[in-house]
């Protein structure tokens, strides 16, 4: 099984860059592949249409816990420099007619001012979804 993380956010943003921080720990792990942007492009598509599961992993505004979503492909929008997990999806069905199981995971984001470095608390909910992502995909592969 081929597992594609996609973590993207603003690294000079705080708490933006947790996305990133996530991916560039998966780096490494057998049968996974990191992608690790600040955007989401259409040189994605290809990487999401060869993969049996893709987790992508972003900051959200706010405090609470960490969410994780099932998502499917959206509308279709036109081919932009910056699209969404679902409008990556829908240019995935419709060019390679198939969509991978997908999962749009996001973190509390409570510091988006501009500088380096997460705050404790999101570090801390970043800590706990690698453990989870990695245990996740260890029962995965034993299926």
């Amino acid at each position: 099984m081929k597992t594609l993380v996609v973590g993207f956010g603003h690294p000079l943003r705080r708490d933006d860059g947790v996305g990133l921080w996530v991916a560039q720990r998966l780096e490494g792990m057998p049968g996974v592949e990191v992608v690790a942007a600040q955007a989401l492009t259409p040189e994605l598509i290809p990487k999401i249409a060869t993969s049996d599961l893709v987790i992508f992993v972003d900051a959200r505004v706010g405090s609470g816990p960490v969410c994780w979503t099932r998502i499917r492909p959206g509308v279709r929008p036109a081919l932009i420099h910056a699209l969404s997990p679902q409008g990556l999806l829908a240019w995935t069905e419709y060019l390679f007619g198939r969509v991978p199981e997908s999962w749009l995971v996001t973190l509390p984001a409570r510091d988006l001012s501009f500088g380096e470095g997460l705050s404790r608390k999101t570090r801390l909910a970043a800590e706990g979804l690698l453990s989870r992502i990695r245990t996740y995909l260890a029962e995965r592969s034993e299926q």
